[in-house]
C-alpha cells in the first residue's frame, strides 16, 4: 500500500463524444459517460461526467481521475447514456438508454500520439457514435491553495435576487476541465463563498501559469441554470495579490451599451499551504475510538482457553493493537462486542452476530486495554459458542457509531479490531457493508487466529482490488486491513505494527475526500505545581 506521503502518478481523463446516435423520440439525447475499471470483484465505478442535455456532440467539463500503474493492465470500460433516471451501479445500466460502449485499457490511452485517443463506440456490434478521450498526467505536490473570495453587485437572475454558485476551471489540451464546484448561496447578489481549499495537483497540475477560469451561474431548481459571467486568470495572478478583484463578464451583454460587468468577486485570501499530515491531524485533537469485536463461534475451542494468557492469541492480540492506539483514545471508553455466540442474559440466549461482551445489555464499554482484557478473561467462560461467523452485524455496528457525530469542534476517527478464527459465512452480506461503511470515519482490522485458512479475508482486504458489492457499488476507499496472528506468534507487538501500518493512509484517504482540514493544535497546558 502507497503511504499518504509517497509520490503516484495520477490520470486525468477528459471525455468528448460526437455524432452520437439519438436515443429520444421528442428531443435530443441528454448524454453522461460512465467509467469502469474491470477489478477481480467486478466492474467499479471510477468517475462520470455531468449530463449534458439535448446533445449529440457533447464536449464534458468533469474529469476523470485514475491512478497510473504501470506494472498493472488497466481495463477500462466507457459507457456513454442518455440519462433519463439515476444510475447508482453498474448492474443500474439500461441497455434501452445505452449509447455506445468502449473497452480499452488505461495504458492504450496514454502510449496515443498526444496522449489522445479517438474511437468509436458501439452498441450490439454497430457503431453508435465517435468518442475522445484526453489524458493528462498530474503529480501529487503535496501542497494545496487556500482560497477565500465573495461576489458584489452579481446580475439579478430571479425576480428580486439570484443564487448564485460557481465553478472553476483549468485549462488542459483540449480546453477548460472541472475541478471544482462551489455551494449555492440563496437569494443574495453579494455572495461570500466557503472557504475552498485543494489540492495544487488538482487546482493546477502545478502549473502556476496555467489558465484557470471561474464562472458564475444563478441555481434554478426547475430549468437551466443561467449564466452570470466568468473570468480568466491564473494561480500566479491570485498569489502575487496585485490583482484581487475581478470583473464577471457575459459575452452576451457586452454589445450592450453601458455595460461594465456583471459583478465584481474579490479574493481577501489566496495562498499555498503544505497539505495536512497525519500528525496534524492528532495534534488538533482528532481522537482515534477502538471497538473490538471477539468470535465466539464454537469452532474456537481451547483458542479461549484462559489457562494460559500468554498462549492465548485473542488475549495477546488486544493487549498489542490495543495498547498501541490506547494513547489516541482520549476517554478510554472501548467498545467491546462478542459475535456467534449466546448466553442467557442476551435475546432470550438466542444466538446473535452482535452482542455486548459484558453480557449486559446496558453497558457495551470497558475502561481501557486492561478493561477490555479483563472483562474477556471474566466473560469468555460464560458464553455459549454456537456458529456460522458472519461479520456484517459487528461492522454494521461500527459504521453505525463512526457516523455519530460530536461537537462541531471535535474530530473522530474509529477503528474496528475483529478478531476471528476462520473463514465467514456471510462474505455477499460483509462486502455489503463494508462499501457502506467506507464512507465513514472508519477502518477495520481483522486479525485471524488460530491455524484455520483465511482465504476469503484476502478478499476482504482489498488487496486485488477495491471492493464492490452485489449491485455494483464500489467501496469509497480500502478500509480493510488483514493478518494472520500465526505470522507474529512471537513477537504480537509487531502484530500491531502490521495491522496498523496503513492506518494512516486509510485516515487521510477519508479526510481528503472529505475535505476535513485539521482543527488547530491543541495550546500546551503546563501542569498545576502543588506545593
Amino acid at each position: 500500500m502507497i503511504s499518504p506521503q509517497q509520490p503516484q502518478t495520477k490520470i486525468e481523463l477528459s471525455i468528448k463524444c460526437s455524432s452520437l446516435k439519438n436515443k429520444d423520440l421528442v428531443s435530443k439525447s441528454d448524454p453522461r459517460v460512465y467509467v469502469y475499471s474491470k477489478e477481480v470483484t467486478g466492474m467499479a465505478l471510477v468517475g462520470k461526467t455531468e449530463t449534458i442535455k439535448n446533445n449529440l456532440n457533447p464536449e464534458f467539463k468533469e474529469i476523470i481521475s485514475i491512478d497510473y500503474h504501470f506494472e498493472k493492465l488497466q481495463a477500462l470500460e466507457f459507457i456513454v447514456v442518455d440519462i433519463d433516471k439515476e444510475i447508482k451501479g453498474f448492474n443500474d445500466i439500461d441497455e434501452n438508454d445505452t449509447i455506445g460502449r468502449l473497452s480499452t485499457t488505461l495504458g492504450d490511452i496514454i502510449s496515443r500520439p498526444s496522449r489522445i485517443m479517438v474511437n468509436e463506440i458501439k452498441y450490439n456490434g454497430k457503431k453508435t457514435g465517435m468518442i475522445q478521450i484526453s489524458a493528462n498526467e498530474v503529480y501529487n505536490s503535496f501542497h494545496n491553495i487556500i482560497l477565500k473570495l465573495e461576489g458584489h453587485n452579481l446580475d439579478k437572475k430571479d425576480l428580486f435576487s439570484s443564487d448564485p454558485y460557481f465553478y472553476i476551471l483549468k485549462e488542459n489540451s483540449t480546453g477548460y476541465v472541472r475541478v471544482f464546484e462551489s455551494e449555492v448561496i440563496m437569494n443574495t447578489l453579494n455572495p461570500c463563498f466557503a472557504p475552498i481549499n485543494l489540492p495544487l495537483s488538482d487546482f493546477n497540475s502545478n502549473d502556476m501559469f496555467k489558465g484557470i477560469r471561474f464562472e458564475f451561474y444563478d441555481y434554478d431548481k426547475a430549468s437551466k441554470h443561467d449564466f452570470i459571467g466568468s473570468f480568466d486568470t491564473t494561480t500566479d495572478e491570485l498569489l502575487q495579490g496585485a490583482k484581487r478583484e475581478f470583473q464577471l463578464i457575459n459575452p452576451k451583454k457586452t454589445s450592450k451599451s453601458g455595460y461594465k460587468n456583471s459583478g465584481v468577486i474579490k479574493f481577501y485570501e489566496a495562498r499555498v499551504a503544505p497539505a495536512p499530515t497525519f500528525l496534524d491531524y492528532l495534534n488538533g485533537g482528532c481522537e482515534i475510538n477502538l471497538t473490538v469485536a471477539i468470535d465466539c463461534t464454537a469452532s474456537n475451542g481451547i483458542l479461549h482457553s484462559t489457562v494460559d494468557m500468554a498462549a492465548n492469541q485473542y488475549f495477546q492480540s488486544i493487549s498489542a493493537v490495543g495498547s498501541v492506539l490506547a494513547p489516541y483514545d482520549f476517554d478510554g471508553m472501548i467498545d467491546v462486542l462478542g459475535f456467534g455466540g449466546y448466553h442467557s442474559s442476551l435475546d432470550g440466549g438466542k444466538t446473535s452476530h452482535c452482542f455486548p461482551f459484558s453480557l449486559n445489555p446496558g453497558v457495551k464499554q470497558a475502561v481501557g486495554v486492561k478493561g477490555v482484557l479483563d472483562m474477556y478473561v471474566t466473560n469468555i467462560e460464560n458464553i455459549g459458542f454456537s456458529f456460522p461467523t458472519n461479520f456484517e452485524e459487528v461492522i454494521k455496528y461500527a459504521n453505525k457509531k463512526a457516523t455519530k457525530f460530536g461537537k462541531s469542534n471535535e474530530q473522530r476517527y474509529s477503528i474496528l479490531l475483529i478478531l476471528t478464527d476462520g473463514d465467514i459465512s456471510d462474505q455477499k452480506e460483509t462486502i455489503s457493508a463494508i462499501v457502506e461503511a467506507s464512507k465513514a470515519p472508519l477502518s477495520v482490522i481483522i486479525v485471524g487466529v488460530g491455524s484455520s485458512g483465511f482465504s476469503q479475508m484476502n478478499v476482504l482486504d482489498g488487496d486485488d482490488g477495491v471492493l464492490v458489492d452485489s449491485d455494483g457499488h464500489k467501496a469509497k476507499r480500502d478500509i480493510v486491513q488483514f493478518v494472520p496472528f500465526s505470522n507474529y506468534a512471537a513477537d504480537p507487538y509487531q502484530l500491531a505494527c502490521e495491522v496498523l501500518k496503513e492506518i494512516p493512509h486509510q485516515f487521510m484517504v477519508y479526510m481528503k475526500h472529505e475535505k476535513i482540514s485539521p482543527l488547530p493544535p491543541r495550546p500546551f497546558l503546563p501542569p498545576t505545581v502543588y506545593n
